[in-house]
């Protein structure tokens, strides 16, 4: 499928993707900013779940359970994203999933993780774009300043 400018995915399509993939970034909430965390996850129906170990990712969660979590892929010429917004929060053991290596909640991290969260999406959006489009143009000339809103 050729896509020449961005294409807007449909909820089903973004759980496909989400399905395809197994690390991906949550984002958290703090006084101080905001914060990215990688994390090996799974799709879960309707929601996604990761494991953590106690420490600054389920501190934040437990100051502010808005998070968002984001994928991206490709597939041959075309790269996507897909943005989940949503609630997280602490669950007491891994719900019925897919019974496949694929669908094993294992993570890439050294250490034991203790605990599971689980993100309950409010939102879900992806975008599908084509690569092969130009992508010199947007830096040919002289470079924009850029000026931090007032």
């Amino acid at each position: 499928m050729n896509h020449t400018q961005d294409d807007v995915l449909d909820t089903a399509e973004c759980w496909r993707l989400l399905g395809t993939e197994t690390m991906g970034r949550l984002a958290t909430a703090t006084d101080r900013g905001v914060r990215i965390w990688p994390v090996n996850y799974r799709s879960r129906g309707d929601s996604l779940i990761f494991r953590s170990d106690p420490g600054s990712k389920v501190w934040d969660i437990a100051a502010n359970a808005r998070v968002s979590f984001e994928i991206d892929g490709e597939d041959g010429d075309e790269r996507w994203s897909v943005v989940v917004t949503g609630r997280a929060e602490v669950i007491d053991r891994d719900e019925p999933g897919p019974q496949t290596p694929h669908g094993e909640l294992v993570t890439e991290a050294p250490g034991r993780k203790r605990l599971m969260i689980r993100i309950s999406p409010t939102t879900v959006s992806g975008r599908r774009f084509n690569s092969t489009t130009e992508r010199s143009s947007i830096w040919s000339g002289r470079p924009i300043a850029w000026r931090s809103p007032s």
